[in-house]
């Protein structure tokens, strides 16, 4: 009996020790920067990692797969207004790609892998097998933790004097543990028991993750200063995948710090999303984190939990009788009394107190059935209290009154989860109005930053775009206002993409495009540069964007000329 009370005194000793661990080295709290639009060096893959808590994220991939199109490795096209049927198009004339970091590079060989004839729908990127998902993104964020070290961003977040303490603790208890089990029981059964039991607790150690270091935190409050910077422009968050050819890395990065509601729904790089959901309650799109409960007693009738309990206090006093009192034989009979009074305990607590939510349903989905028919659903709800949040249990008799988009009140038991009542308060409708700007008709199109404005004049003559791309064309403008597309008359290709921006927008896309590396056009407006198959011009805060694109690129060498007959002045807005 001395041997088992030391042997669990090790280990409880052990738990606290790793408890206090994790708790001195918890990542610190960034403060946030000044609203800044200048971004830094770290890539946007480090950015998100950064800013949620030195833990990477689904955003991971998706920021890189922007930055790549923001690099020039291949195109994001959208034919219609539908974001959904992007399509990335390998550029001919790639960047060398020996200076990508090594989870650019896994991103680039995936999206390379899946093209057909240099093309591969932008959802096609998903995985359909959940193990392939799990290790392909697994290799991913190790390469990114990995540079976020070799710069200096972030540390391992055990250090090594701690990791050897913890080992060596480990290893006394599996010595004391198991020198107990050989004097007491078979070697076979000690083997078998000891063994899982100390790898368990060195992979506690092991998968602890990282924490910040000084540089880290100066960096981290830098990035939140460009996402409160990008946030005071929520219709930021409705630019789809393909706005990166104009506003290059601010995209990525926007992704990244998770700015980009529409371009994140779009991209998806695992297995179902169904941990990571949007939410737009109380106002701005917050990207909410969800935990669905599990358990035997999770989401069951108050009846039921008491049944439980009282099966699981039956079953231990059988099970120490048999074993004899005391023995250490009667300790699992001793084990499932102790989880039936927990059981018995907390339902009749839960019974006694209930909690009201009210907030939008993100979501709902099934979660237990009987003979083929549902059951119990996850409902999941944002309060807009926090950007975390746990589904509730839904019965299937209420299922008809929560719908995505609906702001409900439900009255739920706090610690089994499950719903008690539902009452409706508002239908659909929880987004703002810039996420329905595309599903409008008539002359009202969505701008850059989603502002509803009507279709002005064209920046270009369609005989100047037929002369470039020897061929007829004609003006396609029905996405925005400020872009338009000259497609073939013949079989309606696309030949060249024409998108403008004034004021701050302006300044912005001329800051991002003029990154490239480009050939001055000395001559042309205050400012121009012609560079592969863009060329950009900038009169005033006014910048121009012509890309040509398909068959339309025999006329590249010509877009400086085609420049100099723009009409850039009709796109000034008047004062």
């Amino acid at each position: 009996m001395l041997e088992l009370i030391i042997a669990v005194a090790s280990v409880g000793l052990w738990l606290i020790a790793y408890a206090g661990c994790r708790i001195v080295t918890r990542p610190a709290a960034p403060p946030v920067g000044p609203a800044t639009m200048d971004l830094g060096s770290e890539s946007p893959a480090v950015v998100s990692m950064l800013v949620n808590g030195w833990s990477t994220s689904v955003d991971t991939a998706e920021s890189t797969v922007l930055d790549l199109a923001a690099a020039g490795y291949y195109e994001l096209r959208q034919p219609d207004a539908d974001p959904y049927r992007t399509t990335v198009h390998l550029a001919r004339n790639q960047p060398d790609p020996s200076g990508l970091r090594p989870y650019e590079r896994q991103v680039l060989d995936r999206i390379r892998g899946l093209a057909v004839d240099g093309v591969v729908p932008l959802t096609a990127l998903a995985f359909r097998n959940e193990n392939e998902s799990k290790a392909w993104n697994s290799r991913l964020r190790a390469a990114v933790v990995a540079d976020a070290r070799a710069a200096g961003l972030s540390e391992r977040r055990f250090g090594r004097t701690m990791m050897t303490a913890l080992h060596f603790g480990t290893l006394a208890i599996a010595v004391t543990c198991g020198s107990m089990a050989v004097h007491h029981t078979h070697r076979l059964v000690a083997f078998c028991f000891v063994l899982p039991f100390a790898a368990a607790l060195v992979g506690l150690v092991q998968h602890i993750g990282e924490r910040d270091t000084p540089t880290g935190l100066e960096a981290a409050s830098r990035w939140f200063g460009v996402q409160v910077w990008l946030r005071n422009h929520e219709q930021f968050a409705e630019l789809p995948p393909s706005a990166v050819a104009v506003w290059d890395r601010y995209l990525a990065y926007g992704s990244a710090l998770g700015v980009t509601r529409r371009a994140s729904d779009v991209l998806d790089l695992e297995v179902g999303t169904r941990r990571r959901l949007w939410s737009s309650y109380q106002g701005g799109w917050r990207r909410i984190r969800v935990r669905y409960p599990r358990g035997p007693w999770r989401a069951s009738t108050t009846r039921t939990l008491i049944l439980q309990a009282m099966l699981f206090v039956a079953a231990g006093s059988i099970a120490a009788a048999i074993a004899g009192h005391p023995s250490r034989y009667s300790l699992p009979g001793y084990a499932l009394i102790t989880v039936g009074v927990y059981v018995l305990v907390r339902a009749l607590l839960d019974l006694a107190r209930s909690e009201e939510v009210t907030g939008e349903v993100l979501a709902r989905r099934p979660w237990r059935q009987h003979n083929g028919r549902p059951r119990l659903d996850y409902l999941v709800i944002d309060d807009g209290t926090t950007d975390t949040t746990t589904a509730w249990g839904l019965p299937a008799r209420w299922s008809d009154r929560c719908h995505s988009g609906d702001v409900v009140t439900i009255t739920a038991r706090p610690w089994s989860r499950r719903v008690t009542a539902v009452i409706r308060r508002s239908a659909a409708q929880a987004r703002p109005a810039a996420a329905f700007a595309d599903e409008q008709t008539g002359p009202a199109l969505r701008d850059f930053f989603g502002e509803v404005r009507t279709a002005g004049p064209l920046p270009l003559s369609v005989d100047d775009v037929a002369r470039l791309v020897g061929q007829p064309v004609r003006a396609d403008r029905r996405q925005q206002p400020q872009r338009v597309d000259f497609r073939s008359e013949a079989d309606n290709s696309l030949l060249l993409r024409a998108e403008w921006a004034a004021g701050m927008a302006g300044r912005l896309a001329w800051q991002t495009n003029g990154r490239r590396a480009a050939t001055l056009l000395p001559g042309i407006g205050d400012e121009a540069y012609a560079s592969g198959d863009r060329a950009v011009m900038r009169v005033g805060d006014v910048t121009l964007v012509v890309v040509a694109r398909g068959r339309g690129q025999i006329g590249t060498p010509h877009l400086p000329w085609l420049l100099t007959r723009c009409e850039i002045a009709a796109l000034i807005p008047p004062k």
